[in-house]
């Protein structure tokens, strides 16, 4: 079962959607292959190998890139608002130095460690929704799509190629513009999550973009309950553009899992396109 730039190696991993298992969320989805006379089908998984060394590989089912980004962002917040909660909001620690008794200087070390755990998650929670959200718009682009944006303040009308679009505009950009226009949806401004996004970039780019180390004034910001929805906003964001992509009986292979939209990808079964042996699948891209 040998890969190279050419081929792919898939297992088949069952007949149809219906008996599909979803067993971890962060793979890619199967696709759902059929005869157009209905004489047949199958779905087929898409499998990776690494080499470990010369005698040893690892197979794998291919990853979802967005799925693997949400992951990350997912279990960094979770861990963010065990902290949060039990170290935070409980009334079983007295945080406030005016009011410790003892040796202030330990009780603030050990406070101080606390806050550095939950800055780490939350910043890494941050970080990774937000590339989740890059990752999904960069995906969306066809090659072959152009951006034509409004004029500029010489009167010039300048257009971004997929290389250009995803090196230049700013995540803020394709969302609002380019990917209502890919996948014909009402204006984002209206949705609930969109202020969200918005509170969400201007975190991330607080982090990236730090101008001085002596600024840690916006890690107060991590201390509101709000800061939670703000990271969890970007299901919200995929699942908007995923149901009208969906509403226009279109699907996409890139698409991770999200909660209830659990479609599989469908292409009509062409036999000469495929050899089976067993239950592995080797075929051109």
């Amino acid at each position: 079962m040998k890969s190279d730039n050419k081929f792919k190696s898939s297992l088949v991993v069952g007949l149809t959607p219906e008996e599909y298992n979803i067993f971890d969320l962060r793979m890619t989805k199967p696709t759902f292959h059929f005869a157009k006379d209905n004489s047949g089908s199958m779905l087929i998984q898409d499998i990776d190998t690494v080499k470990l060394n010369r005698s040893r590989k690892i197979s794998y089912f291919v990853p979802n890139n967005i799925g693997i980004l949400m992951s990350v962002s997912t279990k960094a917040s979770s861990r963010a608002k065990e902290i949060f909660d039990r170290k935070f909001k409980s009334n079983s620690y007295e945080l406030d130095i005016t009011k410790l008794s003892g040796n202030k200087s330990k009780a603030i070390g050990a406070i101080s460690k606390d806050v550095y755990d939950y800055i780490e998650e939350i910043q890494s929670a941050i970080v990774f929704a937000y590339t989740a959200l890059e990752a999904f718009a960069n995906l969306s682009i066809p090659q072959s799509y152009i951006y034509q944006a409004k004029k500029n303040s010489k009167g010039i009308t300048e257009s971004h190629d997929k290389a250009a679009i995803e090196r230049w505009l700013s995540l803020k950009t394709k969302i609002k513009y380019i990917l209502p226009d890919l996948y014909e949806t009402t204006a984002v401004e209206k949705q609930k999550w969109w202020g969200k996004f918005v509170i969400l970039e201007e975190y991330r780019n607080e982090i990236i973009h730090q101008k001085s180390i002596a600024a840690t004034e916006f890690y107060k910001t991590y201390f509101k309950d709000s800061i939670f929805n703000i990271i969890n906003c970007t299901e919200s964001v995929i699942s908007f553009f995923y149901v009208a992509h969906q509403a226009n009986g279109k699907t996409n292979e890139v698409w991770p899992w999200l909660g209830e939209h659990v479609d599989i990808p469908s292409v009509e079964f062409q036999q000469s396109q495929f050899e089976v042996t067993g239950n592995v699948h080797q075929g051109f891209k």
